[in-house]
């Protein structure tokens, strides 16, 4: 069973709301706002960790595609899904755009010269040359890490 939408006496369309109505709307959005900015940090926080986990990948010759690693996390959210009777299809997609967001970035980091082998040009390393990711610039994603 998923979140059911509960029958609304009159119109949703806001055109006949009182006061009192229009303040707990606010109230409820104010709300909703704070939850999306917990979950924007909190997706940006996995992506930190992802490029970390790019960046080991690449040092250590890891294949960046885990399918075992994919499926235990789609797993996971699914258990989550069917006991918050929540949609297990909305959680699978939601992990489909993080991990094609993932392999996108990790094959960034994972290709990308790192600074300190990169080319040297009498001795000294050319920071013009220097292509590699840095984590102020580009968020990780590896969910299948």
């Amino acid at each position: 069973m998923y979140f059911s939408v509960e029958q609304r006496n009159g119109d949703d369309s806001g055109e006949h709301s009182d006061a009192s109505a229009q303040h707990a709307l606010e109230g409820l959005r104010a709300e909703l706002d704070a939850v999306d900015a917990t979950l924007l940090e909190a997706v940006r926080q996995r992506l930190e960790v992802c490029l970390r986990i790019g960046e080991l990948k690449r040092r250590e010759h890891i294949a960046m595609m885990q399918p075992g690693r994919i499926h235990i996390v789609h797993e996971r959210a699914r258990q989550y899904a069917d006991s918050h009777s929540l949609s297990p299809e909305f959680f699978d997609a939601l992990y489909d755009l993080l991990i094609a967001e993932t392999c996108r970035l990790e094959d960034l980091v994972i290709n990308t010269e790192p600074a300190d082998e990169g080319p040297h040009h009498n001795g000294h390393h050319d920071h013009r040359d220097n292509h590699h990711v840095r984590h102020s610039s580009v968020p990780s994603a590896n969910v299948e890490s």
